[in-house]
Parts: structure tokens; C-alpha cells; sequence
């Protein structure tokens, strides 16, 4: 069964150059702002018992879409459906009034998710004792710190017993002990067949509890589906992002030798650009010389796609014999078993003179390590646990 529905929902913002731009905007009658994008025809379904996790940078638009979502903001288009008594944790203290005590503050917020007194009157002692604020339970939420405020926040909110509990990254807000606490209790949510959305910068929280990922950039969702798969997709677009910056080599082309041909096989000898951990890589060069056969080394490495290193080595390093590099050459490089983790990864192929030192040419291909494996890193590490 369906628990929550978002159907091609719209949020924009009108952006003002200067405050008086909206009063002229009144008394002129026409625009002086531009349009803000914050979701763009947004549009997914989670089912009943499900946690959905949604990632992406700042500002991407996940605040806006989980406040829509908890009806504390109105979206400019598009339908919410939502099954079920919903209960929120956004921003840190929203919902609390600051003059009230912590004690007042319990059975306003009740209120507002449709208990009565004596539902919240048996809720209230287990409230407190989750939130663990002792006897500040009766000072005003002024007085509160931040870690205070958000550990009776979602005390409040998970205790009330909701079908659909949205959590954002508030939590990050609290103490590590208490963040465990949190995410043990979200746990047990989700074994109760709770329907969660979690938001989260903690890749590896969202990996753990999720079932499902969005991921949202510049308002609009770029990927949906195992977290796996979602995670790895954000992972290797931040990391792209910082590859832009590195600067390559300046590789002296030699117009008589180049790389004509580089290609990735798999296990049954077939072209692929998708890869699991401890498959066999081959790796297929084709060499073309139009002038007299050279002498020559070659290197191959394997690097991440933010500049991370995994490996690299060359013919001279492997005390391998030079190359006789004619035209049409054909050489091989066999990696039994790739020991990588899920990632998007760059091959480098180097052809040089037979010193290793001078640059013929250059050839980069790309491939993608969707590890079934859950540990976490760039290669496997063999390993035994001992007790």
C-alpha cells in the first residue's frame, strides 16, 4: 500500500534585488523579482513499512521538500497524498514556543498531532525519559541548548506513535550518544513497518536504515533507487566535481606512435564498462606506428574519479622488457580478481620510449565498480575477526 505520494510538485520563490522591489511590484502592477527554482515537477511514491533517504548538496532542495511534506510550507503546484498521522522533526525547535516549559511544550505539540490529554498523559513520562533532560523538563525552552531542544524534538515526535515520521538533519544537532540512541529507535520504526523519510548528509546512515534513495540536484531529482546504486551515482558526480580541477600532464604527443584502440573485457572475454568486485579486468591496447618499430615501455593506473590513486606501475617498474612497438601491436594486461569497491573509476594507458621516460601517448577509459559487498572504501581488505 501506498503511504506517500508526490505527484510533479513545483516550489518557487520570487528573489528580490531590493526590498522596495516589492512594493514597486505592487503599485506597478508587473514583475521586479525572478523565479527561484527550489523543486522542479518532483514526482515519487513510497510505500507502506518503507524508508525512503534523500541525499544531495545544499540547497538541492530536500529541506523544502520534506517541509511540504510535513505541511509546514505550501507548494506553488503539484498534490501530496499522504496515509496516515504524520509526525516531523525539521528544523531545530520548530513547533516549540521558547516562553513555554518543556512540560507545556509536550502537550502543544500533542495537540497539534491530533492527541488528547490523556493520550499525551501516557506518552509524557516515556517522552521525558527518552529525551533524558531531567529536571529542565519544567524550564522554558529558552534556556535550552541546542542538543536539548532536539532531544526532546524527537522524543515528541517518535513517541506519539505516527504512520509516517519525517526526520531531517537535525539530528546532527545532538551528541553522538544520543545520535545512536536516535537511530536505534528509527530502527525500530522501521521493524514496526513504520514509513520513514530520512534526510541526511551521513552517507552511511542513509546506506544502513534506507531501502530506497532520491537524490535531489537543483531542485529536480536526478536518481531514484537501491541505495547502492543512488549513493554511488552522488558519490561519483561530488567526485567529478573535484576531478575538474586537477590538472593533467602535458603529454607530448609523437605523431609516428599512438594508442589506436583501449577497451575493457570482462570475465567471458565480452567489452563492458560495469565491473564487480574481485572480477577479472583485461585490459586490450592496440598499438599503431607509421615510421621505423621503436622500442618502448608502457604503464597503466587506476584512479578514482576525485584524483585518488588506487594503482599504477609500468613495464619498467616491473622489470618487464621493453615493447617492440610496430604497427598494429597488440598487448594484454590481465588483473585476475579487482579488489575495488563500488565507484566510478579512471584507466590511464601510457605509451614512452624505452627509457620510461619520454611520453608517445595517452588514452583514459572509464568504468564503473558496482560492488554487491556493503563495506565501505575504495579496495577490499582480506581480514578475520577473532574473539
Amino acid at each position: 500500500m501506498t503511504a506517500i505520494e508526490v505527484i510533479n510538485l513545483n516550489k518557487f520563490y520570487k528573489i528580490y534585488k531590493k526590498p522596495i522591489d516589492r512594493l514597486k511590484e505592487i503599485i506597478a502592477r508587473r514583475p521586479f523579482h525572478t523565479k527561484f527554482k527550489a523543486l522542479h515537477n518532483v514526482s515519487f511514491t513510497v510505500n507502506s513499512g518503507m524508508t525512503l533517504g534523500v541525499i544531495g548538496e545544499n540547497g538541492a532542495g530536500k529541506s523544502t521538500l520534506l517541509k511540504i511534506l510535513a505541511k509546514t510550507l505550501k507548494p506553488t503546484s503539484g498534490q501530496v497524498i499522504l496515509k496516515g498521522r504524520v509526525s516531523s522533526l525539521l528544523e531545530l525547535g520548530a513547533g516549540f514556543n521558547p516562553d513555554l516549559s518543556g512540560e507545556e511544550n509536550i502537550y502543544l505539540n500533542g495537540y497539534l498531532m491530533g492527541l488528547t490529554r490523556e493520550e499525551i498523559n501516557k506518552k509524557k513520562k516515556d517522552i521525558i525519559e527518552f529525551a533524558e533532560i531531567d529536571d529542565f523538563i519544567f524550564q522554558p525552552i529558552k534556556t535550552y541548548s541546542s542538543g536539548m531542544q532536539v532531544r526532546l524534538a524527537f522524543s515528541i515526535a517518535t513517541s506519539v506513535d505516527p504512520d509516517i515520521l519525517i526526520v531531517d538533519e537535525a539530528l546532527s544537532v545532538g551528541d553522538e550518544y544520543f545520535q545512536r540512541k536516535s537511530m536505534n529507535r528509527m530502527v525500530d520504526f522501521k521493524k514496526m513497518g513504520k514509513t520513514i523519510l530520512f534526510c541526511s548528509h551521513s552517507i552511511y546512515y542513509v546506506q544502513e536504515i534506507c531501502n530506497e534513495v532520491i537524490w535531489l540536484n537543483k531542485g529536480e531529482i536526478r536518481s531514484k533507487g537501491s541505495p547502492s546504486r543512488v549513493i554511488m551515482d552522488y558519490q561519483n558526480f561530488e567526485r567529478n566535481k573535484v576531478s575538474k580541477n586537477i590538472q593533467e600532464p602535458n603529454i607530448a604527443q609523437a605523431k609516428q606512435i599512438w594508442i589506436d584502440d583501449l577497451k575493457l573485457l570482462d570475465k567471458t572475454d565480452r567489452v563492458s564498462s560495469e565491473f564487480d568486485s574481485f572480477d577479472p579486468l583485461k585490459i586490450y591496447i592496440k598499438l599503431r606506428n607509421k615510421g621505423q618499430i621503436i622500442n618502448g615501455h608502457m604503464s597503466f593506473s587506476i584512479t578514482r574519479n576525485d584524483g585518488v590513486d588506487f594503482f599504477g606501475t609500468t613495464t619498467h617498474l616491473d622489470g618487464c622488457k621493453v615493447i617492440t612497438i610496430s604497427d598494429n601491436k597488440e598487448v594484454m594486461i590481465i588483473i585476475p580478481s579487482l579488489p575495488l569497491l563500488s565507484g566510478f573509476y579512471r584507466l590511464t594507458i601510457i605509451i614512452g620510449d624505452e627509457n620510461a621516460l619520454f611520453p608517445f601517448d595517452k588514452r583514459e577509459i572509464s568504468f564503473n565498480l558496482i560492488s554487491s559487498r556493503r563495506e565501505f572504501g575504495i579496495a577490499y581488505l582480506d581480514h578475520e575477526w577473532l574473539y
